[in-house]
């Protein structure tokens, strides 16, 4: 199953996975699935939203106000962190790139979550500051802008 970012991400991969199986056992016990009405729709939301933003051109909406505070907050930020790499960057983006995998192990994992505990603190937020004091300390300087996907949904119906 491939699903792209722009129609699913981490908190609807567990419905769909659960719509699937409803579906799935339902077929092969040669029945059709039941499914239970949606307490939202995509609609409704994007009217709230809508609502709840106001019109990205006018000056004093929440949207005009939001856009201006990280337009703020992220000028003077670099286009790109300068960090030490075993390959030069080449000329034109070729989105050829990797991953490392990073193993914590259960005692690690422990003492990170007792220092995201008495921090009043996420275990993601520990980790996150974790990774900008490494990429300071790899020589991306002391601002550094470290981006994370949000799915923004508030309400469990969503």
């Amino acid at each position: 199953l491939v699903v792209h970012h722009i129609a699913g991400d981490g908190w609807s991969l567990g419905p769909l996975a659960a719509d699937l199986t409803r579906a799935y056992t339902a077929r092969v016990e040669g029945r059709v699935p039941q499914w239970r009405g949606l307490p939202v729709q995509y609609a409704d939301y994007t009217l709230w939203q809508n609502e709840l933003l106001g019109d990205q051109d006018d000056p004093d909406s929440l949207f005009a106000t939001q856009i201006g505070y990280w337009k703020q907050a992220l000028a003077g930020l670099p286009d790109q962190s300068v960090l030490p790499a075993d390959r030069p960057r080449p000329a034109v983006m070729t989105y050829r790139g990797d991953y490392v995998t990073v193993e914590v192990g259960a005692d690690l994992h422990r003492r990170l979550s007792d220092v995201a505990r008495a921090s009043g603190a996420s275990l993601f937020m520990v980790l996150q500051a974790g990774l900008a004091g490494l990429l300071t300390r790899l020589g991306a300087g002391e601002d550094v802008a470290v981006g994370s996907p949000v799915a923004g949904r508030t309400d469990q119906a969503l």
